[in-house]
């Protein structure tokens, strides 16, 4: 009867255990590079004459992060990789639940032709809960590896592509349009880093295609 408790509550913890795949869900995207330190963007700096007159530059992030295509392409495929996770996880734990069930009906039956089998059931079930808690965590850190990876891998093609344009721009400083509250004289170059952000992604893709 302690095994069944111990069976009976880990069952009941399933309905928590099942979700871990939406805990890592960011928005259905990978983490915000909204959430990037601003020193990321605004320490784009470029040297400037003493006494000369400061150019100042801004981009919204937020538009960076909804229309920049690589963005938007590494996104679906990390959601469907979520979705894939949560489908192998569901379909273990569904059929764990159902054996769980088989055992409580013939238990409460009386139909184990002995004591031994009852408890090489409930140990069985036991080792299959184990494996689910395993397999949980595997995914979990899988996921949430990739998940770094690849947001690393988006902030570091944007910083790239800042740094780059603004050797040839020569602006002082680049600044995350959340930092600022009145942007006064500071310009808006999310056009112009959106255009060479995409121009560069499709000629990758092309170039790929060959």
């Amino acid at each position: 009867m302690k095994h069944l408790t111990t069976i009976l509550l880990s069952i009941l913890a399933l309905a928590t255990v099942i979700l871990f795949v939406k805990m890592h869900k960011v928005c259905s995207k990978i983490e915000n590079i909204e959430n990037t330190d601003t020193s990321d963007t605004t320490n784009i700096t470029h040297s400037v004459s003493s006494g000369s007159s400061a150019k100042l530059a801004y981009i919204d992030v937020q538009r960076i992060n909804s229309e920049y295509l690589f963005y938007q392409d590494v996104s679906k495929d990390f959601e469907a990789k979520q979705k894939r996770a949560e489908a192998e996880f569901s379909g273990k734990a569904q059929d764990f639940q159902k054996e769980y069930e088989m055992y409580m009906q013939k238990a409460q039956r009386g139909a184990f032709l002995s004591k031994e089998s009852q408890q090489q059931q409930e140990a069985s079930l036991m080792a299959k809960q184990e494996n689910l808690k395993v397999l949980e965590q595997n995914l979990s850190i899988k996921l949430q590896n990739e998940m770094q990876q690849l947001d690393f891998q988006v902030k570091d093609t944007i910083m790239n592509c800042l740094k780059n344009f603004n050797r040839q721009a020569g602006y002082a400083v680049i600044l995350n349009s959340v930092s600022i509250l009145d942007a006064g004289t500071t310009e808006n170059i999310t056009d112009t880093i959106l255009s060479i952000l995409n121009s560069n992604y499709k000629l990758q893709h092309k170039e790929e295609a060959k």
